[in-house]
């Protein structure tokens, strides 16, 4: 059973036209389900994102992320902030390290600050780049990594690994 689903951001809980969120530069501007940075760079949350947050939440299920882009200043944060969806995430990892390893933080980190016991088999993680989901699969084996693209060609389609 899920207890856990990790999430990337850039083009897996949004679609970031080419572009790191970090590149983004302020001020950034909520226009319905899109954001706007000061030269016109966009991106847009992907349809049926809110609701399989929700979904998730409803069904107990932990949310958390990790994403390769700049911690300080954390644009990501700042995103999900905007589009009102920071709440559901728990530890996120902002930085350049090893996926893998990100995931690995964000399970110790569950267990020593809340007690919160997760065991890789127990995590679903989806990421548009095969090789952060390989990185993964190495890290934590028995997790059940999906590439965005080959596994599932949309992020809600994930509710079929639940």
């Amino acid at each position: 059973m899920i207890k856990l689903v990790i999430f990337d951001a850039d083009e897996t809980l949004w679609a970031s036209y080419g572009y790191w969120v970090s590149l983004f530069v302020p001020p950034l501007k909520r226009v319905n389900d899109e954001i706007i940075d000061s030269e016109g760079k966009r991106i847009t949350l992907f349809t049926g994102l809110r609701e399989l947050l929700e979904t998730l939440k409803d069904k107990g299920v932990l949310i958390s992320l990790v994403s390769l882009n700049d911690s300080e200043p954390n644009r990501v944060m700042e995103c999900l902030e905007l589009f009102g969806l920071n709440h559901y995430f728990i530890y996120p990892q902002v930085n350049w390290n090893d996926k893998g390893q990100n995931i690995k933080n964000i399970l110790e980190l569950l267990e020593k600050n809340d007690g919160i016991i997760i065991n890789c088999k127990e995590v679903l993680f989806v990421d548009d780049h095969l090789s952060n989901v390989e990185k993964a699969n190495n890290a934590c084996p028995g997790i059940v990594a999906l590439h965005l693209g080959s596994d599932i060609s949309k992020v809600t389609e994930i509710k079929n690994f639940l």
